[in-house]
């Protein structure tokens, strides 16, 4: 029935618009994480509409049980899904049981006690710093307005440079800018405010966008032909072009610029704890995942090229 089955839907979406209220004004969580949370919830509807074979609310979320969620679980892995998606899913699902029992909707669910599946864990690739100055260089063939070439030469640059998150570098303000004394102010994960080193050659970069830009009163530090904050969508479309100009593989992205300022950071330094403060990270377990990341790529550097290996040209490994 087609009425019967627009109030199932409003009602599911009150509840959920109701949690992610909550979630966005008291959890910690950041507005981007939130919208994932939901986005996930959504799909798993979806998925329960096929599993149980019939219309689906939120109340049938509430009552899932461990083997639905482990079917949804192993769904999600068949249907190319990556680990940190389906870990996320899993996420998303406890955080809304969580609140249901704090608003005395369920009073318990074997749900929260579910573990994160295990999965080969997936190391960052980071781009290497050629690929990294064609990245910078390749605006100018892409773009063609004078400002937004360097806006996105500058964008880019930053982001390299103290490894910042996309979100973080898009939600920078121009005071943000102009009142820095060699740091700028980030906002990570939860609100959490860290700041970052400003090198010279950087600030250069950015005023030298500034100088150009036709938004000089905006309140956003990178804005959008249209003078308002430049969406990471573009940001994205932006890389999917370059990837195609230059040849490069899809794991060339916005926050693979991160990775790589931390990987380049680790080869030289093995300061974990000040490249942890830098990046942001709450533990220090997410920054040692880039040791790994430099002992592969230096595993990876003598296979290739130690006579011994058998692979080099002309050498016979032993």
């Amino acid at each position: 029935d087609t009425t019967l089955r627009w109030v199932f839907l409003v009602r599911v979406f009150v509840v959920l618009s109701t949690w992610a209220f909550d979630m966005r004004n008291g959890s910690g969580l950041s507005s981007n994480t939130v919208t994932s949370y939901v986005s996930d919830l959504r799909r798993l509807m979806s998925f329960l509409r096929t599993y149980l074979g019939e219309t689906v609310t939120t109340k049938e979320v509430i009552e899932m049980d461990v083997r639905s969620v482990r079917a949804w679980v192993m769904w999600r892995r068949n249907n190319g899904n990556t680990p940190r998606s389906i870990t996320r899913g899993l996420a998303a699902l406890k955080c809304f049981m969580r609140w249901c029992i704090q608003k005395e909707i369920i009073e318990y669910t074997s749900i929260l006690s579910i573990k994160n599946p295990k999965f080969q864990k997936s190391l960052p690739r980071p781009i290497s710093i050629e690929d990294i100055d064609r990245l910078i260089t390749s605006v100018e063939i892409i773009k063609k307005t004078n400002w937004i070439i360097k806006r996105d030469e500058a964008l880019f640059v930053l982001i390299y440079s103290v490894g910042l998150r996309v979100s973080e570098a898009l939600s920078l303000k121009r005071a943000d800018f102009d009142n820095t004394s060699g740091f700028l102010p980030i906002y990570g994960k939860g609100g959490k405010m860290r700041t970052v080193p400003l090198l010279h050659k950087i600030k250069k970069i950015i005023e030298d966008y500034l100088s150009v830009s036709i938004f000089p009163n905006a309140k956003y530090l990178f804005v959008n032909r249209f003078g308002g904050k430049l969406s990471p969508s573009s940001v994205q479309k932006l890389f999917q072009d370059i990837r195609k100009w230059l040849g490069l593989p899809e794991t060339v992205t916005p926050h693979a610029l991160r990775h790589s300022c931390a990987t380049h950071l680790m080869e030289t330094s093995d300061d974990l704890r000040s490249i942890q403060e830098l990046l942001g990270h709450s533990s220090i377990s997410s920054t040692q995942v880039y040791t790994d990341v430099t002992q592969r790529l230096v595993t990876d550097t003598y296979d290739k090229c130690h006579p011994l290996s058998g692979k080099v040209p002309g050498k016979k490994g032993g």
